[in-house]
Order: structure tokens, then C-alpha cells, then sequence
């Protein structure tokens, strides 16, 4: 079955405004440059961008997560077990936009994919400070998605972390 996308004229307002490529764009973007740092040799696996959008943009999963990285991953999954119950249903909503916030970053040559699965950064794009309403609420997603990146990077291997996470790819 593939999961196609409502068109722009029937998608709801809130589901437009908080799931548009753009925003799951910079997003996904920022967790990419948070985990390839200024590291050539660790790319972040294409993977991984599934997780980012279920993690950072579920209220009550950001507002659990650290402040910083000092908190190991899995002891955090464990401590907030009951916020990954249906993580995986969570991952399987939430993934027709995190393709198409690839394919817009793709398509904007913001990220491209290496041969070994690997996203890499456009050297030319720069990063944007939001602006306009909720711009708190905004920068407090995009400063959680900086997070995850770094996170994911210290947990190590994709298959370790969906392990954490009791999910499959």
C-alpha cells in the first residue's frame, strides 16, 4: 500500500501549516548538519530521517527530551518508555512527510544522498532564523531536532538505535 498525500487544497490547515516541506525540511536539516558535524567520515544514514519528524514534532516526546546530549539515548527511552509505546504507528504516520520533506531538500539541493546512503549538506545553504507567530514553540523543535542529531550520532549504529526504540526499518 503506498501512503499518498492529501493535495494542498485538501489538506487541513494545521496539517499544512505544521507538516509543509519546508518546515519538516529544516527540521530534517538541521538534525542532518547536527549529526555530521564537521565530520566527513560520519554521514548521518538516510535511515535515520524517519525518526526525527515522530520524535521532535510529538509535544510530549520534545518536551521530555534533555537539554543536552550528557543523557544517553537509551536511558532516556527507557526513563520515557511510555512515550515510544506506539512509536512505531507514530513513524508510519508521519513518513509520506518526512519523504516528501527529502524529496523538497533534494529538490532544493539543501541535502543530497551519497553511494553509501548517507545525506550529506549542501555547502551553500544557511541556516534561518524563524520568524512570525508560535516563533518559541518553533525555534524549540528546531533546537530538539539539532539535538536528536547529535544524539543519534553518539548512540550509535541505525540498527542499535531502532533496537532501542522496538521498531524494525
Amino acid at each position: 500500500m503506498i501512503n499518498m498525500l492529501e493535495t494542498w487544497q485538501n489538506r487541513s490547515v494545521i496539517t499544512a501549516n505544521l507538516l509543509n516541506p519546508a518546515f519538516c525540511g529544516e527540521i530534517l536539516r538541521r538534525s542532518i548538519s547536527s549529526y555530521n558535524g564537521n565530520d566527513e567520515n560520519e554521514l548521518m544514514p538516510f535511515s535515520l530521517l524517519s525518526l526525527v519528524l515522530p520524535i521532535v514534532l510529538h509535544k510530549a516526546t520534545r518536551e521530555k527530551m534533555p537539554l543536552r546530549t550528557s543523557t544517553y539515548f537509551h536511558s532516556w527511552v527507557d526513563s520515557n518508555e511510555h512515550l515510544f509505546i506506539n512509536f512505531g504507528s507514530r513513524v508510519k504516520q508521519l513518513l509520506p512527510y518526512t519523504k516528501e520533506s527529502i524529496m523538497f531538500l533534494l529538490k532544493h539541493e539543501a541535502i543530497s544522498l551519497n553511494e553509501d546512503g548517507k545525506v550529506e549538506l549542501s555547502l551553500s545553504y544557511r541556516k534561518k532564523n524563524p520568524r512570525g507567530v508560535n516563533v518559541d514553540e518553533i525555534k524549540q523543535i528546531l533546537k530538539k531536532a539539532e539535538l536528536i542529531g547529535k544524539w543519534l550520532r553518539l548512540t550509535g549504529n541505525p540498527q542499535t538505535i531502532f533496537m532501542f526504540l522496538k521498531i524494525q526499518p
